[in-house]
């Protein structure tokens, strides 16, 4: 095995370790992220866009266990370009990703392989001397609540209030309750059901059975995917829905039996979040 692919399965076993002692500790699964880290998804200094994939997560989780109260990375050569220095010292934060070679053929670029990336990052908590007029603020997908019901309409999925939540994936539906007991456990719960949505065979296409294995790793998919969703939409999910120890201690006892699911999951549900709000983007461009 590769140093690198090496470093990826270390990540993945962190994380895993991470997010299982957070369930274990008897924390809700929404309180588990937002206790020290800024609202918003991790982004880079250098570009101003969000993370993707497995990384947003990783970065995410690495900020709540450090205590940095910035969602603001880069490497250690963007800092020195904005002005920064990194504080001497300072352990960097590496993240992985593919990134596809060509090769000539015919005269013509086609795929080789997939080759395995590492790039090392600073927080922003751990720079110093940033002159003042540095933007910090990322482009991201920030906007307003309503956005979330902009793309069930883009999407022309139903929506039904009831008693619960839920989403059916054969009448492409959307259920409900009539009411919250508090906003944010709302939003939370409406992007939960908006999350799996996306895995419908005519969007993203995820393995939506009722089969044991693939219901619990769609439903890990729904609450990162909600997670994320409601932290780019400026949703605070600090009085989220409360759940239950059972629930939480049933999460970390699936994830030690599948370490490298909260890894695949959460480049799954950053996929679903980039989806939906792509189109809510979209209707928003149409209707300015």
């Amino acid at each position: 095995m590769s140093k690198l692919n090496t470093q990826l399965k270390t990540m993945q076993s962190e994380l895993t370790q991470y997010v299982v002692s957070q369930l274990e500790s008897g924390l809700s699964w929404s309180k588990c992220w937002e206790s020290s880290a800024a609202q918003g998804l991790p982004y880079s200094t250098a570009t101003g866009k969000s993370y993707n994939g497995s990384n947003l997560f990783w970065l995410w989780a690495t900020a709540q266990k450090k205590g940095y109260h910035s969602n603001e990375w880069g490497t250690y050569n963007a800092w020195k370009k904005a002005g920064g220095q990194v504080q001497k010292g300072s352990k960097s934060t590496k993240i992985m990703f593919y990134k596809p070679v060509y090769k000539q053929e015919n005269g013509e670029q086609v795929f080789s392989h997939a080759a395995l990336r590492a790039y090392s990052l600073f927080n922003r908590d751990q720079v110093d001397n940033l002159p003042d007029n540095v933007d910090t603020s990322s482009d991201g997908f920030m906007c307003d609540t309503g956005s979330l019901f902009e793309y069930t309409t883009a999407q022309d999925i139903k929506i039904n209030y009831s008693t619960r939540a839920a989403y059916n994936p054969i009448l492409d539906r959307i259920i409900l309750p009539k009411s919250f007991t508090d906003e944010a456990g709302g939003w939370s719960t409406v992007a939960h059901e908006i999350i799996h949505s996306t895995g419908h065979c005519t969007r993203l296409d995820r393995a939506m059975s009722q089969d044991k294995h693939e219901y619990s790793y769609e439903e890990l998919i729904a609450e990162l995917g909600a997670l994320f969703l409601c932290s780019a939409l400026g949703l605070s999910t600090d009085d989220s829905k409360e759940q239950s120890a059972a629930y939480c201690a049933s999460w970390a006892k699936v994830l030690k039996s599948n370490p490298d699911w909260i890894w695949k999951a959460a480049g799954e549900a950053a996929k679903a979040m980039t989806f939906v709000m792509s189109h809510i983007n979209t209707e928003q461009e149409a209707a300015a």
